[in-house]
């Protein structure tokens, strides 16, 4: 009887720890191994700046020059990327590769910047200088021309493997501002677009912000509000803060629907930015319609049954652990019994 209830016992044991949440981590050995440094030219505006922030003129030519140094006691390979500065979804300014520019970036830093190469082989506990030629456009330019160098190293075929091994990528960022004045150029914002969405496989209304000027925005305080139309009282809010914006840049403000379906009809948006002294506000009405409520609804998680389903799994768990106990505590009584019987016996 007693192997029979160990037996139990261990298997409810064993339940739990499958279905209870279980994390991976990387190797805890991995590190950089490599690092990079600008070389800083006589137009640097400012020389304690790490990354190149230069004084430009029309169609005027330079060469921008960094070195990579491998700390490892083997050759690794570098990949060397381009990227315009741009804005995504939590509000900060990343430097990554974009489905498509914003349609006021009439200057991408990728189409005036070019590399002499794109992967760079640096043998072991050496360093290897890159080169990259820049080109301004012949037309004046006012504002800032705002991107990166990307520098990232590139993985064995062994490592990259799926399924063989966890690898923590690092990437380093050399940042590149260009100006030709100091003609001040004033931000502008625009709303652009409202839309349903699925947002991290979850419903939402995305809205598209957009930062139409050359002029790098910090400190952006934005507040939504979506209203059903006819009602005084907002269905869902937020407000984000401390947003930085990109020159000619836009980004995606989600407004989280909290688990809950969309429902078709047509809503209300009251929106408002600050940004210093100036202030954009807009109320737009938009259309949530069905066919779209539906397709969302039904690849989304957590709404609806999903929900309900939740609270049992909670509950599930609770049970088995009110089980385990009630386990644990008969096998003690069981065992007390058995020993008060051999005493006696004795």
């Amino acid at each position: 009887m007693l192997k029979r209830t160990l037996s139990l016992l261990f298997t409810l044991i064993l339940i739990v720890s499958i279905i209870s949440p279980f994390t991976a981590n990387a190797n805890s050995k991995d590190h950089v191994g490599y690092s990079v440094q600008a070389l800083i030219p006589e137009n640097q505006l400012d020389s304690k700046h790490s990354y190149f922030d230069l004084l430009m003129k029309p169609n005027q030519k330079q060469a921008l020059q960094a070195t990579i140094y491998n700390d490892e006691q083997e050759e690794i390979n570098v990949r060397v990327t381009v990227y315009n500065a741009s804005t995504n979804s939590n509000g900060l300014v990343v430097y990554e590769e974009q489905e498509e520019i914003d349609s006021s970036l009439k200057v991408p830093l990728k189409e005036i910047l070019i590399l002499k190469e794109d992967v760079v082989t640096i043998p072991a506990g050496e360093s290897k200088r890159i080169t990259a030629e820049l080109a301004m456009p012949k037309e004046a330019y006012d504002g800032i021309i705002l991107g990166g160098l990307h520098f990232e190293k590139v993985m064995d075929e062994e490592e990259s493997s799926e399924g063989v091994n966890i690898q923590n990528k690092y990437a380093y960022v050399i940042g590149i501002q260009l100006s030709e004045n100091d003609n001040k150029v004033l931000p502008d914002l625009h709303l652009k677009s409202i839309e349903p969405e699925l947002v991290n496989h979850r419903t939402a209304v995305v809205v598209n912000l957009q930062n139409s000027e050359s002029v790098l925005m910090n400190d952006v305080t934005v507040k939504a509000g979506v209203y059903e139309k006819g009602e005084k009282e907002a269905l869902k809010e937020k407000k984000q803060e401390q947003i930085n914006m990109a020159p000619n840049s836009n980004m995606n403000f989600t407004i989280d629907w909290e688990n809950e379906a969309l429902k078709p009809g047509n809503y209300i948006l009251k929106m408002q930015a600050m940004h210093d002294s100036e202030t954009w506000e807009w109320e737009e009405e938009f259309r949530i319609e069905k066919a779209d409520a539906t397709e969302l609804n039904k690849n989304a998680v957590e709404i609806g049954d999903s929900g309900i389903s939740h609270w049992w799994y909670v509950m599930g768990i609770a049970l088995l652990i009110f089980i385990i106990i009630c386990m644990t505590y008969y096998i003690w009584k069981l065992k007390r019994k058995q020993n008060d019987d051999s005493m006696n016996e004795q």
